[in-house]
């Protein structure tokens, strides 16, 4: 896993994400990462305990985690080569050399894109992760030069997200036209068919759905997009 830590402001960094610790109380929740410096282990609250909503502090980029162990729900899991005392070490500064070098050499091998590409399942499940599916997110800006489309969505949970379309661009926005109707997404749809890209405001659409009409819809041969944390 990979993501995209928030530190106020506007200001991030990345870090690879070696493990998660689920309590019954979700406040307590944290994973295990890098510091900025990138040379100790630490634990990043998943929520802001000092913000009174739901203010995610890492943005997970890569939500991959197949070569994780242990509890998935509560408890500690994370990446095999991870003991389950690893938070005790954290809070006792007794981190061991060698896993801290494997942590260091994992993330530094990690190659995080800025403007992703939307290819395949894999890149749509990231896609999903990182901007909780558009959960709330509406359109902020919209721009389209020949044949090149420019979307700017705001409220994508602690960031804004721009879209650029390419390749036999078509859209309808109608739906969410802020003058006449909400403009919040519910949530969003991307699917991959005959060469085109879909995405939509709806959840589990399919592409005959989607061209019925009804939707925020867009379509086109490619589809990137860029995380802004806020």
């Amino acid at each position: 896993m990979y993501g995209i830590v928030r530190t106020g402001n506007g200001n991030y960094y990345t870090s690879m994400i070696f493990g998660f610790y689920g309590s019954e109380n979700y406040s307590e929740d944290c994973y295990i990462i890098l510091n900025h410096q990138k040379n100790a282990l630490i634990k990043q609250s998943v929520i802001n305990p000092d913000s009174q909503s739901l203010e995610r502090m890492i943005l997970i980029a890569d939500c991959d985690g197949e070569n994780w162990t242990g509890n998935a729900y509560l408890g500690f899991h994370g990446v095999d080569y991870l003991p389950e005392q690893i938070m005790t070490m954290i809070e006792n500064n007794s981190v061991p050399d060698e896993i801290l070098k494997c942590c260091i050499k994992e993330d530094s091998s990690y190659v995080f894109v800025e403007y992703p590409e939307i290819k395949t399942k894999r890149d749509i499940k990231n896609f999903y992760c990182v901007t909780d599916e558009f959960h709330d997110a509406y359109i902020k800006e919209i721009k389209q030069n020949g044949d090149m489309l420019h979307v700017r969505f705001a409220g994508t949970f602690n960031c804004e997200t721009e879209l650029w379309f390419n390749g036999d661009v078509e859209y309808d926005v109608s739906s969410r036209d802020p003058e006449k109707y909400d403009p919040y997404w519910f949530g969003s749809t991307v699917l991959l068919k005959d060469g085109f890209v879909y995405f939509a405001d709806g959840r589990n659409l399919t592409t005959e759905e989607i061209e019925q009409g009804g939707y925020c819809w867009f379509k086109a041969r490619n589809m990137k997009y860029h995380i802004i944390p806020d």
